[in-house]
This record gives C-alpha cells, structure tokens and sequence, in this order.
C-alpha cells in the first residue's frame, strides 16, 4: 500500500487525517513542523499532505525547494481559500488544493486522484540501451548499472523530463540548485555535464545525448540526427 506524508502543526488535525489514511490501508509519516520535516526523507513516500502556514515558516517556499529534485505528489491542506491562494500554491508545485475544514471522503478521493495520475506516468525512460529509473534514481546503460552523484541525478531527471527542448545555462542552474540551498554555477554545471557525458556518451567529442547550443545552453536527444 502506498506511504503517505501528513505534514500539519493542528495535532487534532492530523491525529483525524492519519486516523482516516490509516483505516483505507495507507502507511503513514508525519511532521508538524518544516523542522520536523527535514527528518523525514521525502523519497520514501508516495503523496504528500502539506499545511501551507507552519509555525515555522511557508511550506511553498519548501515545495518550490523540493519541486527542483522530486515530483512526488503534494496536496496543500490550508484554510486560506481565495483564488490568489490557490494560484500561488499551484505555482509552488502542488498538484491539488483542499480547504479546511473539509470532510474525510474528499480528502480520500482526492488522494486516490493523484496517485493515479502518478501510476499513469511512466516510472522509466528506456531509450537506445540506456535505462533510467525515476522512482528508484538508478541508472542503467547496456545493462549496466552506471553510479551518479546527487547533482548528476538531478540534472538527469531535469534533461529526461524536458528531452528534445533547449534548456538555457540559467533555467538549469536553477532547475539543479541544491534543495539545502547550496550555491550551483556555471563552472559547477559545465563540470557536472562533462562527468555524466563520460558515463554515457561512447564518444564525448560527440555526443548523443547531451548536445550542446551554443550560446544559450543544452538539449537532451534521444532522436535520430544527421
């Protein structure tokens, strides 16, 4: 069954929401707190439940954070119901909205809606020998299992999610900037392409896969070029 994340500081709250998640079979991981939520690894969870005011601070700031290295499904939980409200959560990263107070059968439709959606999304990019898992983050080349560091993997998912489009140096930079806020620049990603080139180009005098635009920045082909 899946594993769900239930981030809300209203103890009453959320002791209901795992109780209910609970009863349908669900897994469950809570935090009250983006203090707390920094012990809980985001990667082992299959949807997210996220109050929007914490008393520590706005958890948009920390989805729009976790949107750069993870597409797990977040639903904002909040009271503030205004349109404004709900742009500025979509535009975080969220992938539903549900205002308080809000009854048990929606919250679990709602969920079951975005787990679907992920299931319909196909888990792996298999293309010409080279096999990358996005729920597990593994690499594989010619059956080859291909090790990555974190900025690697990163910056693979975000060339395989937008393949055969020209993505600017900047648009990178900032798809790849490190989720504890870590500086990435230039010399950082140009360093980073030139080591994932070596694990999976045959020839890195000419690449396949990563090729570069000169003067704006890179594209991901995984199309037949002349």
């Amino acid at each position: 069954m899946a594993r769900i994340l239930v981030v809300e500081d209203d103890r009453d709250l959320r002791n209901g929401v795992v109780h209910a998640l609970e009863n349908e079979g669900y897994e469950v991981e809570t935090a009250g707190s983006l203090w707390e939520l920094e012990s809980v690894p985001v990667s082992s969870v299959d949807a997210v439940f996220l109050d929007i005011t914490l008393p520590d601070g706005s958890s948009r700031d920390y989805l729009e954070k976790l949107r750069k290295v993870s597409g797990v499904p977040c639903i904002f939980l909040t009271a503030h119901n205004t349109e404004q409200d709900m742009i500025k959560g979509f535009d975080a990263g969220a992938d539903d909205y549900i205002t308080k107070p809000f009854s048990v059968p929606l919250l679990l439709r709602r969920l079951k809606a975005v787990l679907n959606r992920g299931k319909r999304e196909s888990d792996k990019y298999c293309v010409r020998g080279l096999v990358y898992d996005f729920r597990e983050k593994t690499l594989a080349r010619e059956g080859e299992f291909v090790p990555l560091s974190k900025t690697e993997t990163r910056l693979l998912e975000v060339f395989l999610q937008n393949r055969n489009q020209v993505l600017t140096t900047e648009i990178l930079l900032g798809k790849i900037w490190d989720i504890d806020g870590n500086f990435v620049d230039k010399n950082t990603l140009s360093v980073t392409v030139t080591r994932l080139r070596a694990k999976i180009e045959e020839d890195r005098k000419h690449p396949k896969w990563i090729k570069n635009v000169f003067g704006i920045g890179y594209k991901w082909s995984d199309r037949d070029e002349e």
